[in-house]
C-alpha cells in the first residue's frame, strides 16, 4: 500500500487537472452516503471528527477521515487534519493520501468548477477573506480558471494576512499582483470574485458591499450556527450549493435565512451536478450577482483520489 504525501499530492493535481477531473465526477453516478459528523470532547465543544466514504459504479472508493480542532489554530498547527484511503473494486486498500492537502486541493477546485459557470468571464480581481492554510490554494484554483491579474487579501490581522500573501504569490506565481487589503469592504466593492475561507461565526462579507456581476464563493464554514455571509448577500443573489444534501443539513449561511423565511427553498436554484450537466442555467448576464456555498462532498475527494493514483501510476510507466 503507498503513502503520498503532501508534496506528491500537489505536484501529482494541479489546479486544471483536479477542476476537469471534478467536472467528470459531477457528470457521474456515484454512491456516496451522508457523512457522519461527530462532536468530540474537549475543545470547548468545537472539536468534531467526520467520516466521508464515496464509491464509484465499480466498487472503487475511498473514505477521508477529518478531524477539526478549532483550537489549534493559536497552537500553531492546522485547525483541520486528514487522510483519506483508497479502495480497489476488489475492495483491497491501495493507497493512503495525506488528506489534509486532498481537502484544500478538492475545495478549491470544486468552487473553481463553480465559477466556470458562475462568474464572469473576464474576472480580474479576486479577494480572499482568510489567512488561513486553505486560502492560497482558494486563489490557485480560482486564478486557474479565470484571468485573474489582482487578488486581494483580507484578515482580522495584517500580521496573519502577510504571510498568506506570501504564500498565494507563490502558488500564482509573479505575473499576478498580490497585495494585503487595509479594509475588507473597499476590496469588496472593487471585486468580480469575492472568496471567503474563514472558521467565522459571523458575516465576514455584506450584501451591501457588493457590485453588480460579482460571485460570492462561500468555503469556510459547514456548520449551521455558523455564517460568512449576510441576509443581503443572499437576497441579491442568485444561490447555488455543492449538494443540496450537504447544504440543507450543514450550511448556516442557507439554513439561518431559510429558518427565519429571509429567503425561501426556491431560492436555491441547483447543485454542482446542476450547473455541470446543464440542467439549471449558470451565469446568464454581466450584471446578476452569483453566490456559491460549498460544504465539501466525498464526490470531491474520490475524484481527486483517482486522479492522484492515475498520475502517479502513468509516472512510473
Amino acid at each position: 500500500m503507498r503513502i503520498f504525501k503532501a508534496d506528491e499530492i500537489a505536484a501529482l493535481a494541479p489546479p486544471p487537472r483536479l477542476v476537469e477531473a471534478l467536472r467528470e465526477a459531477f457528470r457521474g453516478s456515484l454512491f456516496v452516503p451522508p457523512r457522519q459528523v461527530l462532536k468530540l470532547p474537549g475543545g470547548d465543544n468545537q472539536r468534531l471528527f467526520l467520516v466521508m466514504p464515496a464509491f464509484d459504479p465499480h466498487g472503487a472508493g475511498m473514505v477521508k477521515l477529518l478531524s477539526v480542532f478549532p483550537e489549534n489554530a493559536a497552537h500553531g498547527h492546522p485547525s483541520i487534519q486528514a487522510a483519506v484511503v483508497v479502495f480497489s473494486p476488489t475492495g483491497s486498500p491501495l493507497a493512503v493520501l495525506d488528506g489534509t492537502m486532498v481537502t484544500h486541493l478538492r475545495t478549491g477546485a470544486a468552487s473553481a468548477l463553480a465559477s466556470t459557470y458562475l462568474s464572469r468571464a473576464d474576472s480580474s480581481n479576486l479577494v480572499i477573506i482568510g489567512t488561513g492554510a486553505l486560502a492560497p490554494h482558494m486563489a490557485a484554483a480560482h486564478a486557474a480558471v479565470r484571468p485573474i491579474g489582482r487578488i486581494s487579501v483580507c484578515g482580522r490581522s495584517p500580521e496573519r494576512a502577510q504571510p498568506t500573501a506570501a504564500a498565494i504569490r507563490r502558488q500564482v506565481g509573479p505575473q499576478v499582483e498580490v497585495l494585503v487589503a487595509e479594509h475588507a469592504e473597499a476590496a469588496v466593492a472593487s471585486a468580480d470574485i469575492i472568496c471567503c475561507a474563514t472558521n467565522s461565526a459571523t458575516p465576514v462579507v455584506r450584501g451591501g458591499w457588493l457590485r453588480p456581476g460579482a460571485f460570492v464563493d462561500l468555503v469556510g464554514s459547514f456548520s449551521p450556527q455558523k455564517r460568512e455571509s449576510d441576509d443581503e448577500v443572499m437576497l441579491r443573489s442568485r444561490i447555488f450549493v455543492d449538494t443540496l444534501e450537504g447544504a440543507l443539513r450543514e450550511a448556516g449561511d442557507v439554513l439561518d435565512p431559510l429558518s427565519r423565511g429571509v429567503i425561501g427553498r426556491e431560492r436555491i436554484e441547483g447543485e454542482l451536478a446542476d450547473l455541470v450537466c446543464g440542467r439549471c442555467p449558470g451565469r446568464t448576464n454581466d450584471e446578476e450577482i452569483t453566490t456559491f456555498k460549498s460544504v465539501g462532498t466525498a464526490i470531491e475527494d474520490l475524484a481527486a483520489a483517482q486522479l492522484i493514483l492515475a498520475a502517479a501510476a502513468h509516472e512510473h510507466r
